[in-house]
């Protein structure tokens, strides 16, 4: 199965992570605007996304990707980015760090699990 650890900090104002939002009932959510590819985003489909504060600590939520939408940002460098659709897990949790580790790595990359 594929997985993908990410790097989602907290909003300033709201104090909740950046991006995330509920879209229905069943545990449902979104996860928006990463710089991945159509192709990148497709393979994770069926497998896990991971959200971390710091790769130093465990995951704080997450779950199975079920889909993805294309979607532009102006406001952003690569204005081409991938918005997530997935279901939320408890085993997704408290999860470590595993792939891509260096200092500037906001992904760990898609790795198997």
């Amino acid at each position: 199965m594929k997985a993908v650890h990410l790097i989602c900090r907290n909003d300033e104002v709201t104090k909740r992570p950046k991006g995330i939002d509920k879209i229905g009932g069943d545990h449902q959510y979104t996860s928006e605007a990463w710089d991945f590819s159509p192709e990148q985003a497709e393979s994770l489909i069926g497998g896990e996304i991971l959200f971390h504060q710091t790769k130093a600590e465990k995951s704080f939520f997450g779950g199975k990707v079920t889909g993805y939408q294309e979607i532009n940002r102006d406001d952003l460098a690569h204005q081409e980015r991938i918005k997530f659709t997935f279901t939320a897990t408890l085993e997704a949790k408290n999860q470590p760090w595993r792939g891509h580790d260096h200092s500037m790595a906001w992904t760990s990359g898609i790795i198997e699990v």
